[in-house]
């Protein structure tokens, strides 16, 4: 039965042995003086000193190097290790799960096939009792075979195994492997990880673990990466031009040493648009602009391509190339008005550029129907109902999905709007509060929670805080207040009206009663309110491969199919929504999918551009190790005839080895005194 130490390191105090060693060697001794009458009777013969030439005592001074050798040994906590039963070694076998990562890092230069042969070295060292279950991962994982030692059948369930354009998780691998490896009733577990071992696919709060015993061998076949790709695209409305043409830039990536003159294209609709260079800073990154483009009139797939390197797969940014979305606003001013004082109001709306705002500003006393047929959003910038438009129709235009924004000022008030009208006004307005003698009032709290104010909500987002209103109108209400002055006063308030939604502003948006359009907060606080007025929703250019998304939500409709067909990228054929499949497309490689209503072949497709995830070509790694603590499991099990894989240190403290061992050092330590007494006694005696 062999033995183990939990504390080897005590051994180390085993060298305190020299001390006896050099006791016994150079100690003297004292010289006691004795008195005699005369010394003419003796004779003269030399003193025995014997330092530095024998050890005279051996009995003694073994007994002393064993009492320091067995208290070494105990402090190092010996334990006698438990050794696997003869037959379980012989006829047992291990079970071996291997977990094979496929996800898209993986297809950078030679790591998938490098990955490959390190499977297929652990499929050729099976011995005939073994069996291995292979589970190829990546954001999920599942096994391509039964536990089995055919080498044969598991060769060809390696090669059946791809690569995929998904993330890593490392954690559901883990959790299927464990479920393996518990049930078997082979002796010997052993999971193998063979991965580039990314940071990103490896979480420490999944909190998996594996079976007590069971050994941990990860396989690393990261090796160094040099690679640059294509992060993102950007689409905007060309500055000097009208709205049919647009700028497309993209932002790109290097790792690795700095690259000169790079190629980029820009293809549309699978031809090539415009082509330059740039150059590609070491580790770092840079901006691309192509020349303004007319813009197709129905979305149109487009890419970027960046030069190829070692992994192709990110060199390419696929996108909808569509004309960039307009919001039409109706801007009304008070009939008397200064004109300067729409200034602010009107470069911020011209600057809007996603989505961006076709503003028109009418005087209240010119107002048609006309001009509010055509918008979508209507700002009342410190004006009340328009007469030309009548309380009624405003208030229809509302019911109907329109959004409607009323900045109060010196020239609106509770008369402001008739009768008919009062479902746009949130509570009674009443006399503005005069707050100039006070260096003016700042807004002391606001909800940043609320969809119209969540942009506001991150950090470096814009300060709300930093504007100063010297004037404000009260408003009586207390539903759907979203911000608030220091004092308790209502500063924005929001409330429903059939499908629109209609927002209160305390203040002004001209710089008379406040500074607000003198702070950077703003430019996207009015894009921001009139979004959210005009309940505007973005459609993305493009999706990261992993993203789910609704059919029914592209299509912008409530109402219609429900069941929807979907070609992938790569050809296959999808059926998502209605009976027996899922709800939502999983976007699973990267590429444009077309969507179509099932049964409609030749309907018009929704396209979809899909991307690898950002997280993906994050390449940094994580050390071996780390997974191999991670996995290893602290709890044991208490009855160690049931489990032949109980922890050594449950299995130390109860052996208690470490007691008999001292005892007996005790007991030599005793016999030590009497031999030490009785030589010293010898040595004193008289010749």
């Amino acid at each position: 039965m062999p033995f183990a130490l939990l504390a080897p390191i005590f051994i180390a105090a085993m060298a305190a042995v020299v001390v006896p060693l050099l006791v016994h060697l150079v100690h003297k001794e004292k010289r006691e003086a004795i008195a005699f009458p005369s010394l003419m009777f003796l004779r003269k013969t030399p003193y025995p000193f014997s330092a530095r030439q024998r050890v005279r005592d051996w009995l003694l001074f073994l007994a002393r190097c064993a009492v320091i050798a067995l208290a070494a040994f105990a402090f190092a906590r010996p334990v006698f290790a438990r050794r696997p039963a003869a037959g379980a070694a012989q006829d047992g076998g291990t079970e071996v799960v291997v977990l094979l990562d496929r996800s898209f890092s993986m297809k950078y230069g030679t790591r998938w096939a490098r990955a490959r042969e390190e499977a297929g070295k652990v499929i050729a060292g099976l011995g005939r009792a073994d069996r291995l279950t292979l589970i190829p991962y990546d954001r999920r994982a599942s096994a391509v075979n039964e536990a089995t030692a055919n080498a044969q059948q598991l060769r060809a369930a390696l090669d059946s195994i791809v690569t995929t354009d998904e993330g890593t998780r490392l954690a559901p691998a883990v959790t299927l492997a464990s479920g393996i490896l518990s049930a078997t009733e082979l002796p010997q577990r052993k999971l193998v990880v063979i991965s580039d071992l990314q940071r990103t696919g490896w979480d420490l709060t999944d909190e998996v673990t594996i079976p007590v015993g069971t050994e941990v061998v990860p396989v690393d076949v990261s090796g160094t990466v040099v690679d640059h790709a294509v992060r993102a695209v950007d689409v905007r409305r060309d500055p000097g031009g009208d709205a049919s043409r647009v700028v497309v830039s993209a932002r790109l990536a290097r790792l690795g040493a700095a690259e000169r003159a790079v190629t980029v294209r820009l293809e549309v609709g699978g031809r090539e648009v415009a082509r330059t260079t740039v150059d590609l800073p070491g580790d770092g990154g840079a901006s691309v602009a192509f020349p303004p483009i007319p813009v197709p009139t129905r979305p149109t797939p487009a890419r970027v391509v960046i030069g190829g390197d070692e992994l192709p797969g990110d060199d390419t940014f696929h996108f909808l190339l569509s004309r960039p979305p307009t919001l039409p606003v109706l801007v009304v001013e008070h009939r008397d008005a200064q004109p300067e004082r729409g200034v602010f109001l009107a470069r911020a709306l011209e600057i809007g550029d996603a989505p961006a705002f076709d503003a028109t500003v009418r005087r209240s006393d010119r107002v048609t129907a006309a001009d509010l047929s055509n918008a979508k959003v209507v700002i009342l910038a410190d004006a009340g109902v328009p007469a030309g438009v009548g309380g009624a129709r405003l208030v229809s235009f509302v019911r109907d999905g329109g959004g409607l924004i009323t900045a109060l000022g010196e020239r609106t008030s509770d008369r402001s709007w008739p009768t008919e009208a009062r479902v746009l006004v949130p509570g009674r307005i009443t006399q503005p509060t005069d707050r100039l003698g006070q260096r003016g009032a700042v807004l002391g709290s606001v909800d940043r929670g609320h969809s119209a104010l969540a942009v506001f909500g991150g950090a470096r987002s814009g300060d709300l805080s930093a504007a100063r209103f010297f004037r404000y109108r009260a408003i009586d209400t207390t539903d759907g207040v979203l911000a608030r002055f220091d004092d308790g006063g209502v500063a924005l308030t929001e409330h429903a009206v059939g499908a629109g939604r209609v927002l209160t502003w305390a203040s002004g948006l001209d710089g008379y009663w406040n500074d607000l359009p003198r702070q950077p907060v703003f430019l996207p606080f009015v894009h921001q309110l009139v979004r959210y007025a005009a309940n505007y929703h973005d459609r993305r250019r493009a999706y990261a491969v992993g993203e789910a998304i609704a059919p029914r939500d592209l299509s912008g409709r409530s109402e219609g199919a429900t069941r929807w067909a979907v070609k992938a990228p790569s050809g296959q054929r999808l059926a998502v929504g209605g009976d027996g499949a899922l709800p939502t497309l999983e976007l699973r490689e990267a590429g444009i999918f077309e969507v179509r209503p099932s049964g409609s072949p030749g309907a018009e497709p929704i396209l979809v551009a899909a991307n690898v995830a950002p997280a993906e070509l994050d390449f940094a790694t994580f050390d071996p190790l780390r997974l191999v603590t991670a996995l290893t499991p602290a709890a044991v099990s208490a009855d160690e005839s049931a489990d032949p894989t109980v922890a050594l240190s449950e299995r130390e403290q109860r052996q208690s080895v470490w007691w008999y061992v001292l005892a007996v050092a005790a007991v030599i330590l005793a016999v030590e005194g009497v031999l030490a007494r009785r030589a010293s006694v010898n040595r004193l005696e008289p010749v």
